[in-house]
């Protein structure tokens, strides 16, 4: 019985963003869902090939890994999932966790989960890699529509039925370090092989060290819906919180929300991140949200990347990864490969998943981005697919 030969394309003439440098005059060379092979154009690498793409010296990049997503922006992600994981795609993401934020839980989560995965349609499970649950064990006194959903104390039968059901499928999850019976919900899931992270939070240095020694991982959205409730010991000092403990712990990575006005993070405070953090500890995300039927209307000029909901506080962003990407490199002045490690590949690790995505690597799942010098993206492949950019 013969094997079918699978489909071979090549991608030639780009400048390759590898990890540790960007490659001109680059090659690649894709069978099947595989890039088998990256490096500078040889007779070897264009050989037998079924189509050859001459990209025209556009970037080419591993796609985007959003662990922190709600939305495309319009539409919510659990309101229709196979819609926003395509449009999501088109933006060059590649790989993202759906996220199911507080106040759009409902009180049965595993069927909210269930009736997900039933919608995902193909370009979906191409894309969407699992779910990232924030909530609902956070504190109620952090964050944006707080007075929606569902926010409660960890509650061990329920975790504990939600990680045999769908273990396998939640892959990261948000809680408040600080709550009650919080440190035996982050041991117990990450026990499971979940990423969990702190967010919504006013966990001390003290609180967040001992998350992390049962297995916390990482800090939630970074200088988002955190708080310090200790006063200052003396007139004029500081003390310091979860946020400046995120920059000292090693154990501990940050996610980040680069708009382009700086509202979630200053320019200085994204600086200051990207030094103490380093390019291995920083996740870049959109925090994507979605229109609500309540939000006020866009005010005139420029569209803006972050949402405003109708008490005026900031409720996540309209950013694609390609924008948030943009904006840390504007802020930070970072290269190629240290921008796509941190909007890719340090994501992928900490999911387990950096032998099969998050960087151009011989053996890896061919995801990748074509994009220019402005970080806008022209193609996008998904295991060695071309998603169709045409709404």
């Amino acid at each position: 019985m013969t094997t079918a030969r699978p489909h071979v394309q090549v991608l030639r003439g780009c400048r390759a963003v590898l990890p540790d440098r960007v490659l001109s005059g680059a090659c690649l060379r894709i069978e099947g869902e595989i890039l088998v092979a990256v490096g500078p154009e040889t007779p070897s690498l264009l050989a037998g090939a079924d189509h050859v793409l001459d990209v025209g010296d556009l970037l080419v990049a591993p796609g985007f890994v959003d662990v922190h997503c709600h939305g495309d922006g319009w539409r919510r992600f659990h309101d229709e999932p196979e819609a926003v994981a395509l449009e999501l795609l088109r933006q060059g993401t590649t790989t993202v966790l759906a996220t199911l934020g507080y106040s759009d839980m409902e009180p049965d989560l595993a069927a909210q989960i269930r009736g997900f995965d039933y919608a995902l349609g193909e370009w979906g499970q191409l894309g969407v890699a699992g779910f990232h649950l924030e909530g609902p064990y956070i504190n109620r006194k952090y964050g944006a529509q707080t007075h929606r959903g569902v926010i409660k104390l960890p509650d061990p039968a329920e975790y504990q039925a939600l990680l045999r059901q769908h273990g396998a499928r939640i892959r990261w999850w948000t809680c408040a370090p600080e709550l009650p019976g919080a440190i035996a919900f982050i041991r117990a899931a990450s026990e499971a092989g979940v990423v969990v992270g702190a967010g919504h939070t006013e966990a001390t240095p003290e609180e967040l060290a001992g998350g992390i020694a049962a297995g916390l991982k990482v800090a939630i959205h970074w200088s988002n819906a955190t708080g310090n409730r200790r006063a200052d010991g003396y007139r004029g000092t500081r003390i310091p919180g979860i946020d400046e403990a995120a920059l000292v712990f090693d154990e501990i990575s940050a996610e980040v929300i680069p708009d382009r006005e700086g509202l979630h993070v200053h320019p200085l405070m994204l600086r200051l991140l990207f030094k103490a953090k380093g390019t291995d500890r920083i996740l870049i995300i959109s925090d994507a949200a979605y229109r609500r039927a309540d939000d006020p209307p866009d005010p005139p000029g420029p569209a803006r990347d972050v949402a405003i909901d109708a008490q005026g506080d900031l409720a996540g962003s309209r950013l694609s990864m390609a924008g948030a990407a943009r904006n840390f490199r504007r802020f930070t002045d970072c290269t190629w490969p240290e921008l796509f490690r941190m909007a890719a590949l340090n994501a992928a690790r900490l999911l387990g998943l950096a032998s099969r995505l998050g960087s151009i690597e011989a053996g890896k799942r061919a995801d990748l981005i074509l994009f220019d010098d402005d970080l806008r993206v022209q193609r996008t492949f998904v295991a060695g697919r071309e998603v169709p950019m045409e709404v």
